[in-house]
């Protein structure tokens, strides 16, 4: 991505990530069929770094990706110890069940 950035001066936080995975992925087989022949290699990773440049993220300005959980988690003990020893509370109760 740094690469692309470089050579088509591109802003690299516009250039996709995901986009770039993509790429790659279409471009590793092509490349890996003309080993040996380095001029053609060269051309196609010249190409790669190209459609990689292309494929830009919208401008976005003042958009924010907050980092949170999406789900609440389970309302479920964790087993910390071995079934036949460990001892939960019942769900919405407080008296004890020994697991069997």
């Amino acid at each position: 991505m740094q690469q692309a950035a470089i050579c088509h001066h591109v802003d690299l936080s516009r250039i996709s990530f995901k986009g770039t995975l993509d790429t790659l992925h279409h471009f590793a087989d092509a490349i890996r069929a003309v080993d040996g022949k380095t001029r053609q290699q060269v051309q196609l990773y010249n190409e790669m770094l190209r459609v990689i440049a292309l494929d830009q993220l919208p401008i976005r300005p003042y958009r924010s990706e907050p980092r949170a959980k999406k789900r609440r988690p389970k309302n479920y003990h964790l087993l910390t110890e071995p079934r036949k020893t460990m001892e939960i509370t019942q769900h919405r109760s407080h008296h004890k069940a020994v697991l069997s």
